[in-house]
């Protein structure tokens, strides 16, 4: 090995130099380009698992209301009538023998 080689003047030529800073150069924008999408594609997933999230949240808030009204209808043997009442004419359509039941159907539209 000579000399030159050892102290590394060989490598200072201006053409490599440039292929080097070339390759660097190309090298850096990879990886700027895969950072950018990888943020990019994180900041989309936060923001579904974010909606999903408040979905979730509403969701369990409804279920926290209906457990404390059934809770409440359930300590007052009085209110218990008015619950079954509730569930038998809203969540199975029932009434009373004397009344009448109207549902209204939107017009069919074309």
């Amino acid at each position: 090995m000579s000399s030159k080689q050892m102290s590394g003047e060989v490598c200072n030529s201006p053409k490599k130099h440039r292929l080097f800073r070339l390759l660097v150069g190309a090298a850096l924008l990879v990886v700027a380009v895969f950072v950018v999408y990888v943020l990019v594609s994180d900041m989309m997933q936060i923001q579904k698992d974010t909606e999903t999230y408040n979905k979730l949240v509403n969701q369990t808030n409804a279920v926290n209301e209906e457990n404390a009204q059934i809770t409440n209808y359930l300590e007052n043997d009085a209110n218990l009538k008015e619950y079954i009442e509730e569930i038998a004419r809203e969540k199975l359509d029932y009434a009373n023998p004397d009344e009448r039941i109207y549902y209204v159907v939107p017009a069919a539209t074309e």
